[in-house]
């Protein structure tokens, strides 16, 4: 346990001093980068266009250099202070780093695109491809920095830990054991989200009637992503020898801990936003992990060294009988071999 931790807690940090310092020379460099074609931009730039794809706001690039650099850094650079704080630098890092690049790409790569243009030019201006550019990389820079910054995959067994006041099943040995149940999501979280859907729906109409193609596939994305998201939260739970798996739509694995990899389970009561910060797969204020879609009695998964592992259910309680049933059974094959 003690040589785990300085370990865990080096990868967190070293996570988050490269992507803190990723921020810095993006949100620098984009402002560097309009320095350096100053002369080539005409005397106001668009700097926000509307839900109908027209530009509406128009400022002089000599009092952007400082602003933007300062508005693309402190967001991202507040990411990377509270996975700091919460000891998950290697989540919220990537995440700092490719909001980060985001921000610079729409906000001054679109400036850097009006190079030449002529007053009318400007207000004819379409922000689309910068958007996609600026999705694509920052997608493919957070995506590649969370598998360099990811904790090592380890293969070891976790030594079941099962106490004797700890729910479990009084069944016989032979008996072959499976629980299955979904999550619990309430329907304020489902108004949520559909409020989400709607918000980029109207937009994605408004675009689409003014003939703005690009921005309404964007917001057509955005409105399936959300969604895909609502209905995902009510996902399949699974407990059997193999383990735990928390699954939903058929293609998407929320949760996946093999039996091998837990100690024993419990039942805790949580909530979503004093425990993990909001709803879906969150890492919590204390370091545990868990697919939390609602509050109330969860599903504690012990995993030895690494973070518990939660799942809010119905009936939590049957489902922790039944793994510690098999974590039990699993213990007295490691004894009987």
């Amino acid at each position: 346990m003690t040589s785990a931790t300085p370990r865990s807690d080096r990868g967190n940090i070293v996570a988050s001093i490269v992507s803190a310092i990723i921020v810095v020379v993006v949100a620098v460099g984009g402002s560097v980068l309009l320095w350096s074609v100053r002369h080539e931009l005409p005397a106001e730039v668009a700097t926000h266009w509307g839900a109908d794809g027209k530009a509406d706001i128009f400022r002089e690039v000599s009092g952007l250099l400082v602003e933007n650099a300062i508005i693309c850094g402190v967001i991202p650079l507040f990411l990377v202070v509270v996975g700091a704080v919460m000891k998950q630098g290697r989540l919220m890092g990537p995440i700092a780093a490719a909001t980060a690049i985001f921000m610079v790409v729409v906000i001054d790569g679109g400036i850097w695109a009006q190079r030449g243009m002529t007053a009318e030019g400007v207000r004819q201006s379409d922000p689309t491809l910068t958007m996609l550019v600026g999705f694509a990389v920052s997608i493919a820079v957070g995506v590649g920095l969370a598998l360099i910054f990811r904790r090592p995959k380890s293969n070891r067994t976790v030594a079941p830990s099962v106490g004797d006041d700890a729910p479990r099943l009084l069944v016989d040995d032979e008996v072959q054991l499976a629980w299955t149940g979904r999550t619990r999501v309430p329907t304020g979280a489902l108004v949520a989200l559909g409020i989400g859907a709607v918000s980029t729906a109207i937009p994605m109409v408004m675009m689409a009637v003014n003939r703005s193609w690009g921005m309404a596939g964007m917001m057509a994305a955005l409105t399936a992503l959300m969604v895909v998201l609502g209905m995902a939260m009510s996902a399949n739970v699974t407990v059997d020898a193999r383990g735990v798996r928390v699954q939903a739509l058929g293609f998407i694995t929320w949760v996946n801990v093999p039996l091998a990899r837990i100690a024993g389970a419990s039942v805790s009561k949580v909530s979503p936003l004093s425990d993990f910060g909001g709803w879906g797969y969150r890492i919590g204020f204390n370091g545990d992990a868990g697919f939390v879609t609602s509050s109330g009695p969860a599903l504690r998964i012990d995993r030895g060294e690494d973070p518990d592992m939660l799942v809010t259910l119905a009936d939590a309680e049957a489902a922790a009988a039944t793994l510690n049933t098999l974590v039990a059974r699993r213990g007295h094959d490691h004894v009987d071999s």
